[in-house]
Formats: C-alpha cells, sequence, structure tokens
C-alpha cells in the first residue's frame, strides 16, 4: 500500500486575516481513509465545519462536535486530530492513481485564513493546490509539494493524480502551468495560449493579475472550479472544443473576482454576475452578438424562473432557475450600470473595487459604496437586488400624426409590476438610417410624446436588450428550456419504451394521457412523442419522417402563445438514451437533430422572434420609375406548377386579370385547370355539370350554391366561367363548406360530430406566427362588426379553409399530373404565402407563382404585385333592403331611402312571395332573379303585407354606394 502524506510547514506567524493553519495529512487511497493533523492559530472566536470529519480531538482531548460544527475559542495554537472516509461525499474523488478534495477533508473556518501545506504522495504523483509557487523534493519512494502562498482563502482544495503530464508556460511575470491526463495531453498548449490571451485582456481591462501563478488542472469528476490561481475543469469539459473560447475565460476572470476579492455570502453572490457579463457576455458582445446574449439571459428567466428569490438572496446555483438569477439577472444589473455611465466610469469603479477588497470579503453594499462614490450619483439598486419580480412593461394607444405641423409619435407605457425607476432605449429607423433616443420610465403608467424628424418605418424599444425585463410573447422563441422549466407539461406517447428516457430529461414525472381535451391543450404546455401523429397533423401539419437519428422541434402552442408543444421522434432505443443524457444542455434551442449511438448534434437552431417592444412598423416609401414597370405580359409563369392570383372580391379589374393570366397560360399550350375559393366541395357536380354543358347557367348557379355561399355578384366572375366553360378548362371548388366552418367559429373544431370531422383536410398547420398575428387583427374588425367571440375558434375556422383549399389542390395536382392550376381567392389567401400556398408546397414541393392584386409593395407579399386602373362594370340591381329568411318565407326588415323599394313603397314587415313573376322562397330564390333582371327595368313585386296579397311595380336603379 502506498501512502500519501500531507504535512504542515510548521510555524508561521498569526496574520492580520484572523486565523492560521497548518495541516498533516496521511491519505490511504486503497482504503479511501485521510488522518490529519491541523494546527490553528486563530485571534477570535472561531467556527469551524468538520462534517464527514471523525475520531476528533483538540490538543489531546477527545470531541463530540455539535452538528457538524466546533468552535475554537482562544488566541492560543490549538492542536486538532481527525480522520476522514474519503468518497462519502460528492466533492471527493480518490482511487490508487488519483486524489481529487474540494470539501470535507479539513476542518474549515467560517472565516478567512492563511494555509500552509506540504504534500506528500508516492512517486509518480503530482499534485496542486491554491499557491503562488510549487516546491518539489523526491526520494525513492514519495515526492513532496510545498505550496506557497501568503494570502487569504475561504477554502482549501488539492488535486493529483498519477496520470498529470505537467506542462508549463509564462505571461509576463505568471507561471502558468497545464495539468492534464496523459490522453488529453495534446490539449495543453491551446489552454496555455488562450490563458495569455484572457489574462492579457483582464489586465487591460481591470488591475494585474492578482497572483503569480495560474493553472489549468483535469479533474476526473465533472467540474467547472474556479480557485485562486487555478481552475478544475472536468475531462469531459476539457474535451469541448468551445471550452477555451468561453469558460476558460470565465474561470480565469473569477480569480479577480470571488477568489481575490472574496464573496460575503451572507448577503448575496455577486461574483457570478459579474463574471458572467465581462467573460460570457463580453465574449460575444465582440462577436457583435452581444444584444443576443442579454436576449437569452431574459429567454432563460421566462422558462426556468418560476418562483424567484431577490439577488441578494442568491449564494450558489443549483438548479436553472437560480442560475437565470444569480448568473443572468445579476449580469444585467451591471449591463445597466454600465450602459447608464459609460464604459471609462464603470471600469473606473471596478478597478476602484479590486483595490479596496482585494482579499476581503464584499457584498454588494461595497459595490454601491464603490459606484456611488466614482458616479457621485445616489444608485438605487434595492430595486434590483430586493425585489423577487423583474419589470413586465406593455405599449399602448402608439399613434403616429402630424400635429401643427410636427410629425408626432405618441405612445403609453404601461409597468404591469410595481414601477420600476428605468432608462429605456428607443431605436427609431427610417429611409436614411437609425436614430436612439433614451426615455426614463417610473409610473405605473406614462404617455410620452417624440417629435420626429423623418417618417420612421420601424420603431422599438430596447432592441438591444438593455434592460432586465420580462419579454413580450413575441419577443420570446419556442426553445426546450420552456419545456424544462415548466412545473405541468402533458404528455402525449405512443411508445413508451422508446421515448420515455427523452420524457424524462425534459420533464421528470410527467403523465402520459391518450387524449388531450381542447380545454387541457390550449391550457398547458406539452409533449408529443412521435412527428406521425394525428393530433401533430392537426396542429402542425404532417412532418417530414426522418429516417434516423433523434429529432426535437418546438412550437408554441397554436392556441396560446405562453405555453409550447415539444414533438419529438425517435427509432433507435440506445440513440435515444444517448441523447437524453445530454438533452438538458440544449435548452436555448427550438429545433434539434442527433445521430449516432453516441448522441452526436448534427444540428440546431433557434426560431425566429422579435428583437424588442415594437411600437411601430410602416413600410418604406417606394418609387417606381414609369419607363421601368413590367405589364402583365411581362410576367414569366413557365416554371410555375401552381399559380396563385389574389383578388380584391369586388374589383372588375382584378378580375379580368386573372382572366388575362389564364388565357395567356391556356394560349401558351398548357393543359391547365381553374380552381376558385368562391364553391365549396359539396358542389363540385354542379361545375362538372356545366362545364360540359349539362346544365344551363340558371340552373348551375342555383345547384352550385353561388348566390347562398359568396356574398359577391356573379357579374365578376362570369367573364372568367364564361371562358373556361368555352375553351374546356377544368373548373374545380375548393373550399370547405360554410355549415362546417360556420360551426367551427362558433364551438371550435372539437364541437365537431364524427360524421363532421371525416370532411376536413387531413392535416392542419396552426404554427405560422405572421398568419395568427394577421388573422387577429381581422378579428377584430370581425368582433365588432359580426360578433366572433373567440379567436381560436376564429384561427381554426381559417386555418380550415385554408388547408381545405391546399389539400383539394395538391389531390387535383397528383390526379392530374400534366395538368397545370390556376388558384383564383382573396388577396389574404395568397399573399406572404402562409394561406394556401405554403400549404400546398409542405404537400408536394411543387413551384409556384404569386400574383397579389392592389396591396402595398411590402417584402415578401408576393412575387408580383398588380395595379389596375378601375374598371366599372354592370352589376345586378339591387331592392336596397335587409331581410330575414323564416320558414321559406323572405321577411323585410329594413327599408333605406332613395331605394327603388322605398320608391314602390314596400314596407317593413312584407313578405316577398314573388318578383318578375318567379316564386321567391328564400334570399338565394331573391338573389337568382335579381341577377337576371335588368337595371332600368320595371318589374312586378309581389308581397303579402297583413296577410293581404299586393301587387307592386318596382323599377331599378343605381344607388347610394351601388
Amino acid at each position: 500500500m502506498r501512502l500519501i502524506k500531507i504535512f504542515i510547514l510548521m510555524s508561521l506567524p498569526l496574520t492580520g486575516w484572523g486565523a492560521n493553519f497548518q495541516l498533516d495529512v496521511t491519505i490511504d487511497p486503497q482504503n479511501q481513509t485521510l488522518i490529519g493533523v491541523v494546527h490553528i492559530k486563530a485571534a477570535q472566536v472561531m467556527r469551524l465545519n468538520v462534517e464527514n470529519l471523525s475520531q476528533l480531538t483538540v490538543d489531546g482531548k477527545v470531541i463530540s462536535p455539535d452538528k457538524g460544527h466546533l468552535t475554537v475559542q482562544t488566541d492560543q495554537e490549538v492542536i486538532i486530530h481527525y480522520q476522514v472516509l474519503l468518497n462519502q461525499k460528492p466533492l471527493h474523488f480518490v482511487d490508487q492513481d488519483n486524489v481529487f478534495l474540494t470539501g470535507h477533508w479539513y476542518p474549515q473556518p467560517d472565516v478567512l485564513a492563511e494555509y500552509a501545506l506540504s504534500v506528500t504522495l508516492p512517486s509518480g504523483f503530482i499534485a496542486t493546490s491554491e499557491a503562488d509557487s510549487v516546491k518539489i523534493q523526491t526520494t525513492e519512494t514519495t515526492s513532496t509539494f510545498s505550496f506557497q502562498f501568503n494570502h487569504p482563502l475561504d477554502s482549501l482544495n488539492l488535486a493529483a493524480s498519477k496520470n498529470y503530464v505537467l506542462k508549463t508556460d509564462a505571461y509576463k511575470n505568471i507561471r502558468l502551468e497545464a495539468y492534464f491526463f496523459k490522453e488529453d495531453a495534446h490539449l495543453a498548449d491551446i489552454y496555455l495560449e488562450y490563458s495569455k490571451k484572457y489574462l492579457a485582456m483582464y489586465e487591460t481591462m481591470l488591475t494585474p493579475y492578482p497572483y503569480q501563478r495560474f493553472a489549468i488542472v483535469e479533474n476526473i469528476l465533472p467540474t467547472g472550479f474556479g480557485m485562486p490561481t487555478y481552475t478544475l475543469l472536468g475531462r469531459a469539459v476539457v474535451r469541448l472544443p468551445f471550452i477555451v473560447k468561453t469558460s476558460l475565460g470565465h474561470e480565469i476572470l473569477h480569480e479577480w473576482f470571488g477568489n481575490s476579492v472574496f464573496i460575503d455570502y451572507d448577503k448575496g453572490n455577486w461574483a457570478e454576475g459579474i463574471t458572467s457579463y465581462l467573460a460570457d457576455q463580453h465574449y460575444a458582445a465582440l462577436e457583435n452578438k452581444g444584444a443576443d446574449y442579454r436576449k437569452q439571459i431574459m429567454v432563460d428567466y421566462n422558462a426556468y424562473v418560476n418562483n424567484a428569490i431577490p439577488i441578494k438572496a442568491f449564494k450558489a446555483r443549483h438548479n436553472k432557475a437560480e442560475r437565470a438569477i444569480g448568473y443572468g439577472k445579476t449580469a444585467m444589473v451591471f449591463h445597466q450600470i454600465r450602459k447608464r455611465y459609460g464604459d471609462e466610469i464603470f471600469f473606473t469603479a471596478l478597478r476602484e473595487f479590486i483595490k479596496n477588497y482585494s482579499f476581503r470579503l464584499a457584498s454588494w453594499g461595497d459595490i454601491q459604496d464603490t459606484f456611488e462614490k466614482i458616479t457621485g450619483d445616489k444608485l438605487d439598486l434595492t430595486q434590483w437586488l430586493a425585489r423577487k419580480n423583474i419589470p413586465h412593461i406593455i405599449a399602448e394607444d402608439v399613434q403616429l400624426l402630424v400635429a401643427q405641423g410636427k410629425l408626432t409619435l405618441s405612445f403609453t407605457l404601461v409597468q404591469q409590476t410595481t414601477p420600476y425607476h428605468l432608462q429605456l432605449p428607443i431605436t427609431i429607423y427610417t429611409d436614411v438610417g437609425k436614430t436612439q433616443q433614451l426615455i426614463e420610465v417610473s409610473k405605473e403608467k406614462e404617455k410620452f410624446t417624440l417629435i420626429l424628424d423623418e417618417v420612421p418605418t420601424k420603431i422599438v424599444i430596447d432592441e438591444n436588450y438593455d434592460v432586465m425585463r420580462q419579454l413580450l410573447p413575441e419577443e420570446i422563441p419556442p426553445t426546450l428550456g420552456r419545456v424544462m422549466g415548466k412545473e405541468k407539461i402533458l404528455v402525449v406517447m405512443s411508445e413508451p419504451q422508446l421515448y420515455q428516457p427523452l420524457i424524462d430529461s425534459l420533464a421528470r414525472g410527467a403523465q402520459s394521457q391518450k387524449d388531450i381535451p381542447f380545454t387541457q391543450l390550449k391550457d398547458n404546455s406539452l409533449i408529443i412523442a412521435g412527428f406521425d401523429t394525428p393530433m401533430v397533423d392537426m396542429l402542425f401539419g404532417k412532418q417530414t419522417i426522418p429516417e434516423d437519428g433523434v429529432r426535437v422541434v418546438v412550437h408554441k402552442n397554436p392556441y396560446n402563445e405562453n405555453e409550447v408543444i415539444a414533438l419529438l421522434h425517435a427509432k433507435n432505443a440506445h440513440e435515444v438514451k444517448a441523447v437524453a443524457r445530454r438533452l438538458s444542455h440544449y435548452g436555448k434551442y427550438s429545433q434539434l437533430a442527433f445521430k449516432g449511438e453516441g448522441g452526436r448534434n448534427t444540428d440546431k437552431a433557434i426560431s425566429d422572434s422579435n428583437q424588442g417592444i415594437f411600437l411601430l412598423t410602416r413600410p418604406a416609401t417606394q418609387a417606381l420609375k414609369p419607363n421601368n414597370i413590367a405589364t402583365l405580359n411581362d410576367i414569366k409563369l413557365n416554371d410555375s406548377r401552381i399559380i396563385y392570383v389574389g383578388e380584391q372580391h369586388n374589383k372588375f379589374a382584378h378580375h379580368f386579370n386573372q382572366l388575362s393570366i389564364i388565357k395567356k397560360w391556356h394560349q401558351a399550350g398548357y393543359k391547365i385547370a381553374v380552381g376558385m375559393e368562391m364553391f365549396q366541395l359539396p358542389y363540385q357536380k354542379a361545375l362538372d355539370d356545366y362545364m360540359a354543358g349539362l346544365i344551363s347557367e340558371q340552373r348551375f348557379l342555383k345547384e352550385s350554391g353561388y348566390f347562398s355561399n359568396w356574398r359577391f355578384d356573379y357579374n365578376l366572375y362570369k367573364p372568367i366561367i364564361d371562358y373556361l366553360k368555352s375553351n374546356d378548362i377544368p373548373l374545380i371548388a375548393l373550399n370547405l363548406e360554410k355549415e362546417i366552418t360556420g360551426k367551427v367559429a362558433r364551438e371550435g373544431i372539437h364541437s365537431l360530430t364524427a360524421e363532421e370531422k371525416q370532411r376536413l383536410p387531413s392535416e392542419i398547420d396552426l404554427s405560422n406566427e405572421q398568419y395568427r398575428e394577421v388573422l387577429y387583427q381581422v378579428f377584430l374588425i370581425h368582433q365588432k362588426h359580426q360578433g366572433h367571440q373567440d379567436f381560436e375558434y376564429f384561427l381554426q375556422t381559417q386555418a380550415l379553409w385554408d388547408e381545405t383549399m391546399a389539400q383539394t389542390a395538391h389531390k387535383f395536382l397528383v390526379q392530374h399530373p400534366e395538368t397545370r392550376l390556376i388558384v383564383l381567392a382573396g388577396n389574404g389567401h395568397v399573399m406572404y404565402k402562409y394561406g394556401i400556398p405554403d400549404r400546398v408546397y409542405r404537400r408536394n414541393g411543387e413551384p409556384f407563382t404569386i400574383i397579389v392584386q392592389g396591396e402595398n409593395l411590402n417584402e415578401g407579399i408576393g412575387d408580383y404585385v398588380l395595379f389596375s386602373e378601375e374598371l366599372k362594370g354592370k352589376q345586378s340591381p339591387k331592392l336596397g333592403i335587409g331581410i330575414e329568411e323564416k320558414d321559406k318565407q323572405v321577411v323585410i326588415m329594413s327599408v333605406a331611402d332613395n331605394t327603388p323599394a322605398k320608391k314602390a313603397d314596400l314596407q317593413v314587415g312584407d313578405i316577398i312571395t314573388k318578383l318578375a313573376d318567379r316564386k321567391i322562397e328564400t334570399l338565394v330564390d331573391l338573389k337568382w332573379v335579381l341577377f337576371y333582371t335588368e337595371m332600368g327595368n320595371t318589374v312586378k313585386i309581389e308581397v303579402l303585407r297583413n296577410d293581404e296579397t299586393m301587387m307592386l311595380d318596382v323599377t331599378f336603379f343605381k344607388f347610394g354606394h351601388h
């Protein structure tokens, strides 16, 4: 058995730090025991943590500690003997080749103390600990390491191994050392080179390095610790290629903050925040990604913090929520101070703080005193240190208008929490560039007015994330972290044996359910295991099924912007287990792909989200050169299988443009068909019969349901349909019947019967955020004028329309592979692709062209935008009445002034029974007769008034907005 001995340097004078420790320790690696002797001199009563220590004697007397603690009450030298059974604590690792001790291996005081340490190990061992220099003496069987260190410490640690390869270097007068295991020794050079860069960086930014030595020490355990004069990095950690660019610098910066200016933990751990800010955030900023890093701080806070603690209560990180507060939120406190006072004052104050508190305990109060001394201001840090919440700001009543000759922006900011005192940056974008202003916010509700020099294209608050705040839903991407941070999450899982390891890594204890009622779906976050499930199809459309690997895709819950839905896909149980072990490290991502039994990550991405609080967006003024404008004849369509031609339904010019495009393709020799939004699926036979000449136009209009299902005058579409009929071009009904969409609009998809659900498209994608936002604005109009009450039902209805039209178009193309398709629909169904086009493309990947009409030239709106002079057209005459259908009767409910109905003496309550000698029982009957009536004609109208039949003459003329 080989012994490891640790001896004390025998006589050190008592220093001003309050305690002096000398150690004599012997370790038996095979039996994993430690026998130690500690000589202590203390100038005050001192409490020692002796947890895990046994057979304690103080000056030769056996002692029973009180709940793991021992009090030293004299300024005379005290000698303590003790033993430790190692590997009983997670901070120990000891075997015959390694010794790693980072706690619970000696009597640890509750004050700063100086330590003198000498370590004797069997030959072949190399050891390191806190020291400015290390001396080594060797014999045939042992090596003795003497650690020289003349500064106080808050703890003492030891790392020793037979497998270390020691490599040295220097930066200025600082000795650099790398202790790497033999298999990782090739990494030493790059770690030493990066250490030089970080030391140069922080000596320039702050003060000279506080010690004479810095070492990078590899550990068997998966650690990432920083100690005075060295960092202890786990074996798995040092092998990661990004560590030298991130974590190494973080640990070196701790030599200033935490390892020379010590943390007064009773008053809160400030060091992790400033270190994260000047290390991780700083490195991101050097790559112009500082705003992204700060936004991620807030995204993580939103994901993980459910039960917040104030910053001053943070001591150490035990979970992701504490990290979001102690590292992230705290880093933002320092960032806000820097933004307020500028770099020169900020770093002057930090240098003063280091100078005054090196080798002393420091608190938030000491930081505040230093900054107040340098700035001359009274810092209000209490709102950040003592409060549990963070600011939550929304903007209301945004108006851009010209008032008294000045371009004026007005808006109201509302703080949803008890008000904070904040300095908010506002960025104003115009055609000529951007400017930034700062506004002070301190009230629950404040109105602001800004005078602008140029018309803005975009105005955003805090787009660079300079203020710690609650993000708005549109700023938060759907990420895996939002899944992992949920206290409650629902799981739909078809193969528990395959997916359970992934579920456990994301939401341990979550309960799997076969069916999720709509009420639960819209109120919760979900994990759905398996891409090929009916629930996925009806939320996000059919997914492409990968042939191998593990996939994770996180969407916002389409029915609740504050919740998310994670989709998992896997086939191989070994891959699943490998990925499950690593998944918690990928919380910032929305899409992930892994491959191989080692769980290698092959793809990762974060979904788009808004940057900042948007006050206003508007397109820039656009200039067109009259001599360089394309015409319809210039539009190139040859490469497209599908042409989407939008319209404003009541514009004759738009419909003649559609007809011109149809003619162009048809006359070019292409085999084409035309699909129309205006006709619904159950009426396809009527369309086929009319196109084949089997029924008359009158019968076609009745049997196709045109007048009952579409409120626009048939004269608008008649030229198109006439051309299709005369040229044997198929006409396809695209839309879902309104009985279904009407019920969904009132009660939601879940209210449909099983038979009604059979008529729905096989898949629905509700994940497009732009689609949702645009529809919400439309919903507000419908809510005001048509009484729609539930936006989620409205969203379902619109998506059903678009998915049905897309599925119908796709099926036609599959069944007619040689045919090209022209789709005629309202602009809203085709522009920006999110209505019909993307949904068809999801199904078949066929190339397409989008043409919209009469819309602003916004980026991405379509491939072409058509602008036409007004084309007047003859429409069917109108009576000028409001009606209601009751029991096969058409009852007049209102009569407008200066209309044919008023001139004919029609009255409220009259029941129309005939018009132009045609029987009238429904609104469709009335529309049909009116369509075949000429403007200027006088016809007979028969009404039932007070049980008496009356025959009146009605003459049709134009009126109002006819």
